[in-house]
């Protein structure tokens, strides 16, 4: 026993020195999720559902985050009421047929308290009365509130795109351009929100006949303009009274990739082994990119493939691999040793997933348990949608750089997180850098990142990414361009009893599209 209390008095000394040292977390324990064994979960927050694969886009840039953005089409707004209807009718009545089993966690009473504070049932009942316009409007506003800093009304003046644009054109365009000068046109004409890797067809010959008439003004090229623009995007950015206006979704999360680095200009960032524009595809084991993993370490989470290597292996996006005892984890603090937050039967979690921002990878990208849980949400129910979803991934120096607020001023994007750690033994062991923000961008942007007077991070000079024939490559240089900082979104998942994973797998999916096997398309019922 005095042996016990004296290694007890050793450990917490340790704790202290770390402590005083900057080699403990310094941040409360808002990170993560808390759990005490692996089980399935499914979301329980108010992602939208997007069935559309040509309105999602994905991308991987410096600085170890992933950006999803999705255009949100007046289908899906004037569905999204409904859309939670279905899933919190659909849970409820799994579990009132025992046949979900809720554990550990209390997500799912949590989002029904939300889902009456808001009164959803009579916002469903109320649609009999409205106008299509006015439910899209009116969920609109509720997505807003329900999701905050994450939906973006995008209203650009056509005018003022046309004339960014021809500015773009210069005297060596009109003597004949090569196709990566096509494709930078085209991406130009929407910036930063067109990453087209191939000229379509028909439309080389459209572009230089728009070509050839520049230089000229807006009202000259606004019609064909804007006809070249729909036929390039398909129909997805609509215009009103000479404004390119659509809504926009958009997550960012933190990433954990290869555990190595890469030299640049002098310093390590974190290297990225797989690039280009690439399609989710099938695990190579159970030949499904909608895969759920049986290793449980893995907790039963969504799994998506993005490139085989080999005749076994892949990268994919999933979750964290190895296993975080709070009370045995050198660098967190007493306040995130005991946490009961959110308890099903009111003790403290034993485990807790949390997410290392930095080289941590065999070469997969780690998202943390409940925003791959969200990401699986906004993508198509369908399984073979997912095969035409496809994800951007830059080369490890070249950053995601997005307007995505659409006022003519890009920026480089990231996220509120300044987690990384390292494994010894496959245990979380030490920081490897304090999760102090200034600190935590010194590390991670290699010293490119200052700061203005009121301490907002601006970079001197960057370069993004675009894509050829879905390789990656050098994309469009900018100048004292901001960095974004979004904040990071909490993670909102309910762990339920195992059953098999054909039920893992369509639980995830449940939508006011995709019912639940056995129930009832619009009331959830059996």
């Amino acid at each position: 026993q005095v042996r016990s209390l004296v290694g007890a008095a050793l450990f917490l000394a340790a704790l202290v020195l770390r402590a005083h040292a900057g080699e403990m977390l310094a941040e409360p324990p808002q990170f993560g999720v808390y759990y005490d064994r692996y089980e399935p979960y499914f979301y329980t927050g108010f992602a939208p559902r997007m069935p559309d694969p040509e309105r999602i886009h994905m991308h991987l840039g410096r600085g170890n985050q992933l950006r999803v953005t999705i255009v949100l089409s007046d289908a899906v707004l004037q569905e999204y009421a409904r859309d939670l209807q279905t899933r919190a009718r659909s849970y409820r009545s799994l579990i009132a047929g025992g046949r979900l089993e809720l554990t550990q966690n209390r997500g799912f009473e949590d989002f029904e308290h939300t889902l009456a504070e808001i009164q959803l049932d009579h916002l469903v009942a109320e649609e009999a009365h409205l106008q299509p316009a006015e439910v899209r409007e009116r969920n609109l506003h509720l997505l807003e509130r329900l999701e905050p800093g994450r939906v973006f009304r995008i209203r650009m003046p056509v005018d003022e795109l046309v004339r960014r644009w021809t500015a773009q054109v210069g005297a060596d365009d009109h003597h004949g351009m090569d196709t990566e000068r096509r494709l930078e046109l085209l991406n130009l004409m929407l910036p930063t929100r067109l990453h087209l890797d191939a000229v379509p067809p028909g439309v080389a010959a459209r572009l230089d006949a728009l070509v050839a008439r520049c230089p000229a003004d807006a009202d000259a090229l606004r019609a064909d303009y804007l006809a070249l623009l729909d036929a390039t995007t398909h129909g997805l950015y609509p215009v009103h009274d000479g404004v390119l206006e659509f809504v926009e979704f958009t997550a960012i999360y933190p990433v954990g990739t290869l555990n190595d680095t890469t030299p640049y200009h002098g310093r390590q960032i974190p290297a990225y082994p797989t690039t280009g524009r690439r399609a989710l595809t099938t695990h190579q084991r159970t030949l499904t990119v909608d895969h759920v993993p049986t290793d449980t370490v893995y907790s039963y989470a969504p799994w998506l493939p993005y490139i085989h290597i080999g005749p076994r292996m892949h990268d994919a996006i999933h979750t964290l691999w190895w296993q975080m005892q709070p009370a045995e984890t050198p660098f967190l603090p007493s306040a995130w040793r005991n946490v009961d937050r959110g308890s099903r039967d009111g003790t403290p979690f034993r485990y807790l997933w949390l997410l290392s921002r930095g080289p941590m990878s065999h070469g997969c990208t780690h998202l943390n348990a409940g925003h791959i849980a969200e990401l699986r949400q906004m993508l198509p129910s369908e399984t073979a949608r997912l095969y035409e979803v496809d994800l951007f991934l830059n080369a490890a120096p070249r950053y995601d750089v997005f307007d995505i607020d659409g006022d003519f001023t890009p920026e480089v994007m990231g996220v509120r997180y300044f987690i990384a750690y390292a494994l010894t033994n496959n245990r979380p062991d030490q920081l490897r850098v304090a999760d102090e923000r200034h600190a935590y961008y010194e590390w991670l942007y290699a010293g490119e990142l200052g700061y203005d007077p009121a301490d907002h991070g601006r970079f001197a000079v960057v370069r993004d990414g675009r894509f050829v024939d879905r390789a990656a490559a050098d994309g469009t240089q900018y100048t004292d361009i901001a960095l974004y900082e979004a904040a990071y979104e909490p993670e909102t998942i309910q762990f339920y009893q195992l059953v098999d994973i054909p039920f893992a797998q369509e639980l995830r999916k449940v939508s006011v599209r995709y019912p639940f096997p056995g129930l009832e398309p619009t009331t959830g019922a059996p």
